[in-house]
């Protein structure tokens, strides 16, 4: 017994050997969900036609099938789009399948007709879908993405001039969503292709002018909307469409989020559709759901940016910012880093030279407010990027919004003050009838996209049946208008497929009478990228003032000047008997050189104004204060700003000035230092805070050229490079001449300079004597003899009695 159980243990691994571990399964089914699982998709696609084969009635192996063809690298959509079908001949109420044909039907075509179709057909098989299953998170995506493009083309869409809209047979074409509970006036409804609701009826057909009147500025500039509406032209807003289009988007969308807030795609769409309305507190309280789910996305990031910076939470913004870049993929960064559309054609080769440079210099220059922790300009291009990638991306084309036309543009210039949808219902031939949208279209699959006479099919059932001369294309067309006030962009959507582009007209247009020159925005947009490379104008937050200041220049050191900066602050109410105003508030004097270098900057915090500091006018008083700094010659840029601590008061002040070279050997003259008060300083020390010590005088500049004829006028100014004569001594000859500006035309100043004309004003001569070649000197004008209210000119000139030569300077003033 023992020698049998051993030679029975002896073969077992035998015949274990001789048999399969596992048997194969009998069933295909089996077979093919195996094979789809270990990436066998050839076998598996064998496995599921025999599956059919053996059971026409199959429908989960129908299902895989398409599965496999839409999925897998045996990609192919026609099949895919048949599989799913059958599918649902089988169990038409299947939620699984309906789903998957959606999702397919979601695929882009080259042809507007089919998007369209397949567009329509998504929306009813959406909503079949939430009738049998109302949380179904992908049927309420769709359906948001549906009222988003129909949000996005009535939110400033006006349409005109020869269709208008009326009921169908009697039916109200306000109807309900009975997925969400609310009204939809057009739900399917699109008025440039018809609508089961609603049908278009011919209109006022009468001609918009006679093409060769100069006076229609509607011929000259096709795209003036004002002009448009002040000639006549009937023009239908389309805006209540565009706001039930955003109610059922938000509606649907937060539907998708409630069922399943993983679905990374509707944050996006949200996101969407939040910029298009300007809507950015809803969207930052929908961003912190976001953050729960996908904390290290960076498109959340910038989206966090763009939503706090149109917010006006800058600091927060620039968090945001700084945190995307965190997570962001080199290409990414890449786009949010380069300059090349926004810089002029002549410094693109600086910045290829130098890009990291030169990126910080450029930013440094366009800064408008350096008292601030962050860059205001680079926020602003920020957020620019992220809106034209929410907005204006083209998946077709596989482009980032920034690189699409729209989108550069945005990059460029920012949000257009006027962004208006145009969309001319009108034909080119006569339009006797139109039928409304078939009940049915043919399957979306390639073979429409290829067959031209299952797209003509395709295209009646779609649209009706048309006469043999009407025009799609004219029908079709659709322009979008960006205007800045100083110009505008038209582009155009020929195809209805949101791929814009910018509108240059056609041979048929220009043949009809459209001017060329005039309406050819690709022409015009280069035009206006050469002239204007990037345009922001920054709005400061709080009340903002306006700051007056002088600047004035004066020899200095190792060849620099010494730049005097003298600004005012308003003040509206004081008491002049208290010695300050509680009041602390940030300060600051930055010079930007023209090759956007920071020169010099002097920043300061100041606790409370004294009131000895406030020079009182007609109109208003000012608190004086200055700042020195050095700065080297030429052309640069003086910022002055100013801030109530919180910001509830802002003033930002930005001039370019020429600062002189003061090295030269010749003769020269200082700039002239306008002053309400000059006197010796004691020990070298001001005599107010606001003062300004040179020379050993304490002097109180003045912020701007405006005094009280009733107070002196002071002037103070330094010479150089004096002649000395043989005993080294200078000898000079100093004049002073205020008189009433001269607004007079060439023909009465030349009468004025031959005859002594005019009025005489005021004016002083002195004689000069000194020892070194560089003097300096101040004077008093006594004002109060000349009229008030009147703006005057200064002269100023200084003659060298050694050598002869003579150097002027020459200013305005008001008395009031």
């Amino acid at each position: 017994m023992r020698r049998v159980l051993l030679l029975l243990l002896l073969l077992a691994p035998v015949i274990g050997g001789a048999l399969p571990l596992r048997a194969q399964p009998a069933d295909p089914m089996e077979q093919g969900i195996l094979a789809f699982r270990a990436g066998d998709y050839a076998r598996a696609v064998a496995a599921f036609e025999q599956a059919v084969k053996n059971d026409p009635q199959n429908a989960e192996a129908y299902f895989l099938l398409a599965r496999i063809y839409f999925e897998t690298p045996l990609r192919d959509t026609g099949k895919a789009g048949r599989f799913i079908d059958r599918a649902l001949e089988v169990e038409p109420e299947n939620v699984k399948y309906l789903v998957a044909k959606l999702e397919q039907l979601r695929l882009d075509s080259w042809n507007f007709i089919v998007d369209k179709i397949r567009e329509q057909q998504r929306r009813d098989l959406a909503r079949k879908i939430l009738r049998l299953d109302s949380t179904n998170a992908f049927a309420h995506e769709e359906l948001g993405r549906a009222y988003i493009r129909d949000f996005w083309r009535y939110r400033n869409a006006f349409m005109y001039p020869t269709f208008a809209f009326r009921q169908f047979n009697g039916r109200d074409p306000l109807q309900a969503d009975p997925l969400l509970g609310f009204q939809s006036e057009f739900a399917q409804f699109d008025p440039t292709t018809g609508g089961s609701q609603l049908e278009i009826v011919e209109a006022s057909r009468e001609p918009l002018g006679d093409p060769s009147d100069p006076n229609l500025v509607f011929l000259a500039d096709e795209f003036d909307l004002e002009a448009l509406q002040a000639q006549g032209v009937p023009v239908q807003d389309l805006s209540r469409r565009a706001q039930r289009a955003y109610d059922l988007a938000i509606g649907h969308l937060r539907k998708a989020l409630e069922h399943d807030p993983r679905k990374r795609a509707v944050y996006d769409d949200m996101m969407r559709i939040f910029a298009l309305k300007g809507a950015y507190p809803e969207a930052l309280e929908m961003l912190q759901q976001m953050y729960v789910y996908f904390p290290e996305d960076p498109a959340l990031w910038t989206y966090l940016g763009l939503a706090h910076y149109r917010s006006g939470n800058a600091v927060a913004a620039a968090k945001a910012f700084q945190t995307a870049f965190q997570y962001m993929d080199p290409e990414m960064a890449d786009a949010y880093t380069r300059l090349d559309e926004i810089l002029p054609e002549e410094e693109r080769k600086k910045y290829e030279a130098d890009r990291a440079g030169y990126a910080s210099r450029f930013w440094t220059s366009k800064d408008p407010r350096y008292l601030t922790p962050y860059n205001e300009r680079k926020l602003e291009h920020y957020a620019r990027l992220t809106y034209a990638d929410l907005l204006y991306g083209s998946p077709k084309l596989k482009l980032r919004g920034w690189n699409t036309e729209r989108g550069r543009i945005l990059v460029r210039y920012g949000i257009p003050k006027t962004d208006v949808i145009i969309m001319p219902s009108q034909t080119r031939g006569q339009q006797r009838g139109l039928n409304p949208i078939a009940a049915s279209a043919p399957p979306p699959d390639a073979d429409i996209a290829a067959d031209p006479a299952n797209l003509q099919t395709g295209l009646q059932q779609f649209t009706g049946n048309f006469e043999s001369d009407f025009d799609v294309t004219v029908e079709a067309n659709t322009f979008n208008v960006w205007d800045y006030g100083d110009f505008r962009f038209v582009f155009e959507d020929p195809f209805r497929n949101g791929e814009f582009r910018l509108y240059s007209p056609s041979a048929d247009a220009i043949a009809a009478g459209s001017l060329p020159w005039l309406n050819d925005y690709e022409i015009r947009a280069r035009e206006t990228f050469r002239r204007i490379p990037e345009r922001y104008e920054y709005a400061p937050p709080g009340r903002q003032v306006e700051i007056p200041y002088l600047v004035s220049a004066f020899k200095g050191e190792n060849g620099q000047a010494d730049l005097y900066v003298h600004f005012g602050i308003p003040i509206n109410h004081y008491d002049p008997e208290a010695g300050m105003i509680n009041l602390t508030a940030n300060a600051g004097t930055f010079l930007v050189s023209s090759e956007r270098d920071m020169l010099a900057e002097r920043r300061r915090t100041i606790y409370g104004l004294r009131t000895d500091q406030i020079v009182s006018f007609s109109e208003t008083n000012l608190w004086i204060d200055g700042q020195v700094l050095a700065a080297p010659p030429g052309e640069h840029d003086v910022s002055v700003e100013f801030e109530t601590a919180g910001g509830g008061t802002v003033a930002v002040q930005r001039r370019r000035v020429r600062v002189p070279d003061f090295t030269a050997g010749t003769l020269q003259l200082s700039d002239v230092m306008l002053a309400y008060r000059v006197e010796e300083a004691p020990d070298g020390k001001p005599v107010l805070p606001s003062d300004v010590v040179r020379h050993g005088l304490s002097i109180q500049a003045a912020p701007w050229s405006v005094f009280s004829h009733r107070q002196p006028i002071y002037l103070y100014f330094e010479v150089y490079n004096l002649t000395q004569a043989g005993d080294g001594t200078t000898h000079y000859e100093i004049e002073a001449v205020l008189r009433p500006k001269d607004t007079s035309g060439g023909l009465g100043k030349l009468v004025k300079g031959l005859f002594g004309g005019g009025d005489k004003g005021v004016s002083v001569s002195l004689p000069g004597e000194g020892r070194t070649p560089d003097e300096h000197h101040y004077l008093i004008l006594d004002a109060s003899n000349q009229e008030p209210g009147r703006l005057y000119t200064l002269h100023l000139r200084v003659r060298d009695q050694v050598s002869g030569k003579s150097v002027e300077k020459e200013m305005d003033l008001f008395l009031e």
